[in-house]
């Protein structure tokens, strides 16, 4: 195989960028970096986040810190193959949101040729990996974890405290439902 052909193989084969840490540790904001980088390069970009997730915009992906893009509500993860249209960079957040079979749709678009960027948090409150994350982890070829600053002690958290009662896995929140924990301040469950 020629140099050539070896370069454009690799840009054909697209891959799965994995962002994912504690609440409050940047994640959406390294995506919606990524995808602005991404648009300035090839114009192609699709976002798209859970309709689940209503907290700031039902329209947009808006960080904690009020960075925000317009994004594509995603109800159903077996639609976002079709919705994806012509996009060559595919940003989906809060994917801890969503069931494991996202990870085979976006291994799919990735073999055929788009970057995939994710991002979600990787640790539930009780202390247990998301199993979404940690599959598209295992299928990612670049895994950013992030850390926040423990809103106790200050140190290195990578935990995410929930603070609002409910034995629910999921519960869509930002300050005041949860706050970022380091090993020795977190208490699972709670």
């Amino acid at each position: 195989m020629q140099a050539t052909d070896a370069i454009s193989q690799t840009v054909k084969s697209g891959q799965i960028e994995l962002i994912c840490g504690p609440m409050f540790s940047g994640k959406t904001t390294a995506l919606l970096t990524r995808l602005r980088d991404a648009h300035r390069t090839t114009g192609r970009v699709a976002l798209f986040k859970p309709t689940l997730d209503t907290r700031y915009s039902t329209r947009e992906v808006v960080s904690h810190d009020g960075v925000a893009m317009a994004a594509v509500n995603l109800e159903r993860v077996e639609l976002l193959s079709e919705l994806v249209r012509d996009a060559s960079v595919v940003g989906i957040d809060e994917v801890h949101f969503f069931e494991p079979t996202l990870v085979a749709i976006c291994a799919d678009l990735a073999r055929a040729g788009r970057r995939i960027i994710a991002a979600g948090v990787d640790i539930d409150h009780r202390g247990n990996p998301f199993e979404v994350v940690r599959q598209l982890e295992a299928a990612a070829a670049e895994v950013v974890r992030l850390t926040a600053i423990c809103s106790r002690c200050g140190g290195v958290a990578r935990f995410s405290q929930r603070l609002v009662a409910s034995n629910d896995l999921i519960v869509v929140g930002g300050a005041g439902a949860y706050e970022p924990r380091c090993d020795r301040c977190f208490q699972p469950g709670g």
